[in-house]
C-alpha cells in the first residue's frame, strides 16, 4: 500500500505548485487541473462557460456607462439633427417565463421540496406587482452596444403601460411625458425613459435607445420566454476586438505576476503549462460565437432542465476542433442500462488539433511532477524515482490513446440492500502496457510491510488477462469494513486495446458481461458523446442496509411516492460547429431533497425545544 500512498502523498504535493495557474483552465481547484492536463481533449467543453463568463463581465466593468443628460430629457425639436447611434445586434439576451409559467413552476418546486409555503408566497407577490401586466407573456432583457457602451433594454409585457406605472407612483413619483410619447420616471439616482411599442412596454436609461428595441418585441424573447423560466444567451462575436484583447491582456498580467513568484527549478516548467493554458484560453475568446444556458422547472413533466450550448466561430481552429468530435461505436455501451444505480459512458473521437494540445501540455506538466517529487519531504529519493516514473508511463499510455484519435469508456454501478457492483472499462493503445505498469507498481511496493497484494494472469477470460489487488482494511475504518470487509479486492483485466476494472469479487460476473459485449461495438448511442445518470432509490437502499439512518429512511420514504428512483441525467451531443449538453433532474430526486430537508428542519425544532427546558 506505500507506493499507492507515495502517489497520492505526490498529488498533494503537485496541488499547491499548479494552484497560480489553476485559473488558467478555468477549474475550481488545483486538483482539477492536473486531472484536466491528463484529459486535455475536452479542455473547451469544460472551460467555455467560465471563460465567457468571464468575458461578459469584464465587458460590463470596462465598457464606459452613459449618463443620461439632460438633452435625452428634452424633446427633439421639428428639423434638428441628431446623429444616429453605432448600434449592435444585443450581445446579450436574457428571459424570464411569464409570470402564470413561474407561478405554476415554483408551485410545483417548492411543493416537491416539501416547502409549499415558499410558493404561494410567490404567487401572493406575483399578484401584487403584476397588475396590468400581460401574465402570459414573458419578460426580457436586451443588451446591445451603443457607441461601444453596453445599452440594457427591458422589454415588459403590457398594453397599458401608463396605468402600471399609475400604481407604481408611490415609489417612483409620477411620470412625465414628453412631446412625442415618451414617458420619463426616476427610480432612486436613475432615470429610466419608457416608450408603448403595441402590447409591450420598452424601457432604457438612454431615450436614444428605444429607437433600437424591435417592433415586435415577442418575435425576439418569446421561443426563450417560453423553452425556460430563466433564459441567457451572449453573442461573443459582437463583443469589440478591443475588449476581448483588453480581458486576455489582463489575464496574462495576473499570470506574469503569478509567475514572478516561482522559484527554483520548476520555475520554468510552470511557466510553460501556464502558456500553454493562456493560448488555449485566449483561442477561446476569441474564436467562440455563440453561449447559451437555459434553467426550466418543467412543472409537467415534473423535472428540471438545465440545457448549456457552445458553438466555436466557424472557419476557426476551434470550429475544427469541434467538428472533429464526433460520437463512435462504442465497447463499453453495455454500461447504459435501465436497473444501474448509476453510470458514465463517453464514446468520441478526437480532433488532431486537441491531441497536439494535450500532448504539450502534459509534457509541461510531467516536468512539474518529477520536480515536485524530488523536493518533497514526504518522499526519499527512491520513492520520488519510481513515483515519477509511475507518472510518466500512465502519462505516456494515455497520450498513445488519444493519438489514436478516439476516446472509449464506461463504468456502471449496480446496488440493492446489501449488494454493490462496480465496473469500468476502457480502450488504450496498449493493453499490454498497462499490464507492465501494474507489475511495476507491484514490483516497487514489494518489501513494504503495508503493500497491497498482486496476483498475475490468475486466468484469461475471452482474450482478457484477469489480475488481482487486494488490501487489507485498517480495523480503523469501520464503514469501509462494512461496505468491503476485512480486505478490499480490486480485479483488474487487461486486454490487446482495453483495460478492465471490477471492484470486489461479487462484481467479477459483471465486468465478464462487459468483457462479452465488448467484442460487438454498438452504435445504438450514436447521436451521445457522453452521458451520465444516477438513480438515487438503489443508492439509498443499499446505504440504509449498511448503517441505518433517519435522514436516509425520510429521503427513502419521499421518493417511493414519485415516479422514478430519483433521477439525475447529463447528456452531451455535438451541435454544428459545437456542442450541447442538457441536465435533467427527475422528481424522485428534488422529492428525496424535500425528504432530507423535512428530517433536518425537524431535528433543528427538536434540539431547538430541547434547550427550552
Amino acid at each position: 500500500m506505500r507506493v499507492l500512498s507515495d502517489l497520492d502523498a505526490a498529488c498533494q504535493i503537485l496541488w499547491p505548485r499548479v494552484s497560480m495557474i489553476a485559473l488558467s483552465r478555468q477549474y475550481n481547484t488545483p486538483k482539477d487541473v492536473f486531472v484536466s492536463c491528463i484529459f486535455a481533449p475536452s479542455r473547451f467543453s469544460r472551460s467555455a462557460a467560465v471563460a465567457v463568463v468571464a468575458l461578459s463581465t469584464f465587458a460590463t466593468a470596462q465598457l464606459p456607462l452613459r449618463s443620461v443628460s439632460a438633452q435625452d430629457k428634452q424633446p427633439i425639436s421639428a428639423g434638428e439633427t441628431v446623429a444616429a447611434p453605432a448600434v449592435t445586434d444585443p450581445v446579450v439576451v436574457v428571459t424570464v417565463g411569464s409570470v402564470n409559467q413561474m407561478t405554476q413552476d415554483l408551485n410545483y418546486l417548492t411543493g416537491a421540496l416539501g416547502q409549499p409555503q415558499v410558493g404561494g408566497m410567490f404567487a401572493m407577490m406575483a399578484g401584487t406587482f403584476t397588475q396590468g401586466i400581460d401574465t402570459s407573456q414573458p419578460v426580457g432583457v436586451l443588451v446591445p452596444l451603443v457607441d461601444g457602451a453596453p445599452e440594457p433594454i427591458a422589454l415588459i409585457p403590457t398594453a397599458d403601460v401608463k396605468t402600471v406605472l399609475k400604481r407604481l407612483e408611490d415609489k417612483t413619483g409620477p411620470a412625465d411625458e414628453l412631446d412625442d410619447g415618451t414617458l420619463v420616471v426616476a427610480v432612486g439616482a436613475n432615470t429610466i425613459f419608457i416608450r408603448q411599442v403595441g402590447n409591450w412596454a420598452v424601457l432604457a436609461r438612454n431615450r436614444r435607445v428605444l429607437d433600437q428595441a424591435p417592433a415586435d418585441p415577442s418575435s425576439v424573447i418569446a421561443q426563450m420566454g417560453a423553452d425556460y423560466d430563466l433564459a441567457v444567451r451572449l453573442d461573443m462575436q459582437q463583443i469589440p476586438n478591443s475588449v476581448r484583447e483588453a480581458l486576455v491582456a489582463q489575464i496574462r498580467q495576473g499570470f506574469d505576476q503569478a509567475m514572478s513568484q516561482q522559484q527554483g527549478e520548476d520555475a520554468e516548467s510552470t511557466r510553460q503549462y501556464a502558456q500553454q493554458s493562456m493560448d488555449q484560453l485566449e483561442q477561446m475568446i476569441s474564436q467562440t460565437d455563440d453561449v447559451m444556458f437555459g434553467i426550466d422547472i418543467d412543472s409537467a413533466g415534473k423535472r428540471i432542465v438545465l440545457d448549456g450550448s457552445f458553438t466555436a466561430l466557424p472557419g476557426t481552429k476551434l470550429a475544427a476542433m469541434y467538428a472533429d468530435q464526433k460520437p463512435i461505436p462504442s465497447a463499453f455501451s453495455m454500461v447504459v442500462r435501465d436497473d444501474a444505480a448509476g453510470y458514465f459512458h463517453f464514446a468520441s473521437s478526437i480532433s488532431p488539433q486537441a491531441v497536439e494540445d494535450a500532448s504539450a501540455g502534459v509534457d509541461s506538466m510531467l516536468k512539474m511532477v518529477g520536480q515536485a517529487f524530488q523536493k518533497s519531504d514526504k518522499l526519499d529519493e527512491t520513492e520520488a524515482k519510481n513515483a515519477t516514473e509511475v507518472v510518466n508511463r500512465i502519462a505516456e499510455l494515455v497520450l498513445a490513446t488519444y493519438q489514436d484519435g478516439k476516446v472509449d469508456a464506461g463504468a456502471v454501478l449496480l446496488t440493492d440492500a446489501g449488494s454493490m457492483k462496480f465496473v469500468m472499462g476502457g480502450y488504450v493503445a496498449d493493453g499490454a502496457e498497462a499490464a507492465a505498469i501494474l507489475q511495476d507498481i507491484a514490483s516497487k511496493a514489494e518489501g513494504h510491510s503495508d503493500a497491497p497484494r498482486f496476483e498475475f494472469d490468475r486466468e484469461t477470460y475471452n482474450g482478457v488477462k484477469m489480475h488481482l489487488i487486494a488490501a487489507d482494511v485498517p480495523e480503523k475504518d469501520d464503514e469501509v469494513r462494512k461496505i468491503f470487509g476485512d480486505t478490499v479486492r480490486v480485479h483488474i483485466g487487461t486486454a490487446d486495446k482495453a483495460v478492465y476494472v471490477a471492484l470486489g469479487d461479487q462484481s467479477v460476473p459483471l465486468m465478464k458481461e462487459l468483457i462479452d459485449s465488448a467484442a460487438t461495438p454498438s452504435a445504438s448511442a450514436a447521436t451521445e458523446l457522453a452521458r451520465f445518470e444516477i438513480n438515487l432509490m438503489p443508492i439509498l437502499q443499499y446505504t440504509q442496509s449498511v448503517e441505518a439512518n433517519d435522514g436516509i429512511s425520510s429521503m427513502i420514504d419521499a421518493l417511493s411516492r414519485a415516479d422514478d428512483p430519483g433521477t439525475l441525467r447529463a447528456v452531451s451531443e455535438p451541435i454544428d460547429n459545437g456542442q450541447s449538453t442538457r441536465v435533467v433532474l427527475r422528481d424522485g430526486l428534488l422529492r428525496a431533497i424535500g425528504g432530507a430537508i423535512r428530517q433536518a428542519q425537524a431535528q433543528q425544532m427538536q434540539q431547538q425545544n430541547s434547550g427550552q427546558f
